[in-house]
């Protein structure tokens, strides 16, 4: 009997050591598994952290760019701008500065001649009242005929150089102001200018 039980001791041994082997390799296993799986996920992530900040840093780098870009822009038109204004006030300024009494008589009366002999009696000659003293003599000389037919030569306020031809009703008038003068030649070489700056 001893043997028998020495037998059956051995064999629950065997039958233990080998079914704690089996567990202990499918502990292993799965650990093992698991580990790997572990590690299969953070290099996902990883990758995917990787991913997104180089995304991040290409979209910011664009966005700089079209920033420094858009700088660029900006600063070509303010310079075109001023360039632009610049010009229209030396316009101005040299427009006034060649209507003196002599060309302004000369002007007046090529304007006045333009309206024909029948309208002029129903038009004023309107010009800055600071430059009345100087031109009046030349315009009166200009104009003697439409004067006598009862054209009028007036000062009016807010007018810097040049002159208006005012209908006496007060209806209209034609600007001949040195600021219009400019601003009409303005519009012809303003865009002539914007090419140049342009190309």
């Amino acid at each position: 009997m001893d043997v028998q039980l020495k037998e059956l001791i051995d064999k629950i041994k065997n039958d233990g050591v080998q079914t704690a082997k089996k567990e202990s390799a499918r502990i292993v296993r799965e650990a093992e598994e698991q580990a790997a799986s572990i590690v299969r996920k953070a290099q996902e992530e990883a990758e995917t952290i990787r991913s997104s900040a180089r995304a991040d840093a290409e979209k910011f780098e664009r966005s700089g760019e079209e920033a420094v870009r858009q700088a660029g822009r900006n600063l070509v038109l303010t310079v075109k701008d001023n360039i632009q204004q610049m010009f229209s006030r030396v316009m101005e300024t040299e427009t006034a500065g060649a209507m003196d009494a002599s060309l302004m008589g000369e002007v007046v009366k090529a304007a006045v001649s333009a309206l024909g002999a029948d309208k002029a009696a129903d038009f004023d000659v309107l010009v800055p009242e600071e430059t009345l003293n100087k031109v009046e003599g030349s315009l009166k000389a200009a104009l003697s005929a439409q004067l006598s037919a009862g054209m009028e030569i007036k000062p009016v306020k807010g007018l810097d150089a040049g002159f208006r031809l005012g209908r006496k009703d007060g209806a209209a008038f034609y600007d001949f102001s040195a600021a219009e003068i400019a601003a009409m030649l303005g519009r012809y070489l303003n865009p002539r200018l914007s090419s140049l700056l342009t190309d």
